[in-house]
């Protein structure tokens, strides 16, 4: 098997913060490796399976994002469990593609139009393939923003309201509601540079 040995005593850490301290960076640290690793398994125990439209990584993320968009999140007590979690999943979701065959993928992004204001722009000759990627990846790192950065990003991406009715609808004043929405930008542009290595 190609699966990697022994996860880190960093991995561990990572996980206690998560699940113990709700904390969301830590999460989208541990997740990064768990994508790449899940990735590399794919390719290598699902190459009759995987089609040219759907790459490894992204049934990985979709893996992951499955497991993030449950209304409550698994407990696991060691990241070998969060492991073979994200593994059963992704392996259905191919399992499950394969037998769909001639029936096209739904792209994961509720507003895929959002995805040029956040990570597309000046992106001329991106190909279809790395455009589902990164839809896929921003899918993941909106859901490991820190709740502030992803309401002031949803509303004014995904709902498309102007700064002044975002900043009624969070109590703020104008220069509030503005600097929060640059805040937000350049976190998630930080998650995304981070995740530019898992999507691939």
């Amino acid at each position: 098997m190609n699966d990697p040995g022994p996860l880190p005593d960093a991995a561990a850490r990572l996980l206690q913060r998560w699940q113990q301290q709700g904390d969301v960076d830590a999460l989208d640290e541990l997740l990064r490796g768990e994508v790449q690793a899940l990735a590399a398994r794919l390719r290598s125990r699902g190459r009759g399976l995987l089609r040219p439209s759907t790459s490894a990584s992204d049934l990985a993320q979709e893996a992951v994002l499955r497991m993030l968009a449950l209304d409550e999140a698994p407990e696991f007590d060691d990241p070998r469990e969060l492991r073979a979690y994200l593994w059963t999943a992704a392996w259905r979701l191919l399992l499950n593609r394969g037998r769909a065959r001639g029936r096209s993928a739904v792209p994961l992004s509720r507003a895929p139009s959002a995805d040029a204001g956040l990570v597309l722009e000046g992106g001329g000759g991106v190909s279809a393939a790395e455009r589902a990627e990164r839809h896929a990846a921003l899918d993941v790192v909106m859901n490991l923003l820190r709740d502030e950065d992803r309401e002031v990003l949803e509303l004014v991406y995904f709902q498309h309201f102007d700064l002044e009715r975002v900043a009624r609808e969070l109590g703020l004043q104008r220069a509030a509601a503005e600097m929060r929405l640059s805040r937000a930008r350049r976190r998630l542009a930080e998650k995304m540079a981070g995740w530019s290595d898992v999507v691939q």
